[in-house]
């Protein structure tokens, strides 16, 4: 089920690993498994760095990175955001305010459900559930609900999400690709929600800060993600890990395939090739 082929048994030199967390760190049901975290606090015990990177909000990404016993910063919002929650970013690409009030208007001219970040801060016109179920597992978990009162809460915004539980967000990313053009990147469509990130934004980039803050060359990184958000990642250059559930496209990128996210897959690829 692999593709690597030369001193696989050997331990690499990698000093950060950067996961993704849906479909690969956790599992089916959203946690992350007993082994996982055994496999993943003897490397760190090894002096390696284990961080998240993934299309989620910083207060997620921050739950399951401290979840594991981790001080290090996340890669969140698709690479937008790395950092913590104490100080500035390391790394920030934020939407122009004037273009978050434009974007915001037409969502809501449209009754579209939206949810946009701050930091630890998620907004959106009223809580809805349903439109955060994958959420159920992280702790303290609260979205503010702005009503139509959305203009003070424009500045330092990374991404914006698109949620439609029914019919669907395909005709949304059509619509917003039409009136928006290149000024905003919908990715990770995962056919109800869609992320909406500044251009230029993916997590190869937040990875990238993240090495170059910790003074690492990419052959001192492991990555691993499994979808069409995590392929700039895994194409950077750095040594890559796709559980067996991943997308094909995800799996053409890979330096290792591994097994499924349900079946302790990055444990595995960790225990493998760092330790």
């Amino acid at each position: 089920m692999h593709l690597y082929q030369c001193g696989e048994d050997e331990g690499m030199a990698i000093k950060l690993i950067a996961l993704d967390l849906d479909g690969t760190l956790l599992t089916s049901d959203k946690t992350i498994t007993a082994r996982t975290k055994d496999i993943l606090a003897r490397a760190m015990a090894r002096g390696v760095t284990v961080t998240i990177a993934t299309g989620r909000m910083l207060c997620s990404a921050l739950y399951f990175v401290r979840l594991l016993g981790s001080r290090a910063p996340v890669i969140c919002c698709n690479g937008g955001y790395v950092g913590t929650a104490e100080g500035d970013p390391l790394f920030a690409r934020y939407f122009d305010p004037a273009l978050v009030r434009e974007f915001l208007a037409f969502c809501y001219a449209r009754d579209w459900y939206v949810n946009w970040y701050n930091g630890i801060e998620i907004y959106a016109p009223e809580y809805r559930a349903e439109c955060f179920a994958a959420y159920r597992t992280t702790a303290n978990f609260v979205v503010t609900e702005v009503g139509s009162d959305y203009l003070g809460c424009t500045e330092n915004v990374p991404q914006f999400v698109l949620r439609e539980m029914k019919s669907g967000v395909d005709s949304y990313v059509s619509e917003v690709r039409a009136h928006f053009g290149g000024r905003l990147v919908p990715q990770q469509n995962t056919g109800t929600s869609v992320d909406i990130n500044p251009p230029g934004i993916n997590k190869a980039v937040g990875v990238q800060a993240l090495a170059d803050a910790m003074g690492l060359t990419l052959d001192e990184v492991m990555v691993a993600g499994d979808a069409d958000n995590d392929l700039d990642m895994l194409s950077m250059g750095a040594f890559s890990v796709v559980p067996a559930n991943g997308l094909p496209a995800a799996k053409a990128r890979a330096s290792y395939i591994t097994a499924s996210n349900d079946e302790n897959g990055i444990a595995a690829a960790v225990e493998k090739f760092v330790l």
